[in-house]
């Protein structure tokens, strides 16, 4: 069962500090494993290929080019970034990021066999 924002907000701030804490962690260790196993990098390549197959990256090139035309005259790159970040994610297809995440999970818990741990460390 997920707690809700609102849930979390009305416990003690050291109750909500040490589950934040825990959720720190948590992700720490996973982006450690991901990286030291070498599973993010081909998940970065099938992500990459998944968004331009879905044309993602042509309509963020689109949309970056227009922004640029009508703010471009002092617009810094940190600007830029800054406002097409949101959109940028806002607009990654339901089912590459389903996708993303079904990998990611069997990254976390692969099939157990007899001979192996359920997870990996």
């Amino acid at each position: 069962m997920k707690k809700s924002i609102s849930a979390i907000s009305t416990l003690s701030p050291h109750v909500a500090s040490a589950t934040t804490l825990s959720h720190i962690k948590l992700k720490s260790s996973i982006h450690q494993r991901l990286i030291e196993s070498g599973e993010k990098e081909r998940l970065k390549a099938h992500l990459r290929q998944k968004l331009i197959e879905s044309g993602w990256k042509d309509d963020i090139k689109t949309y970056c080019k227009e922004y640029i035309k009508k703010n471009g005259e002092n617009l810094t790159i940190e600007q830029l970034i800054q406002h097409v970040t949101p959109e940028a994610k806002n607009k990654v297809p339901g089912p590459v990021k389903q996708d993303l995440v079904k990998r990611i999970r069997k990254f976390l818990v692969p099939q157990s066999t007899p001979t192996s741990p359920i997870l990996h460390h």
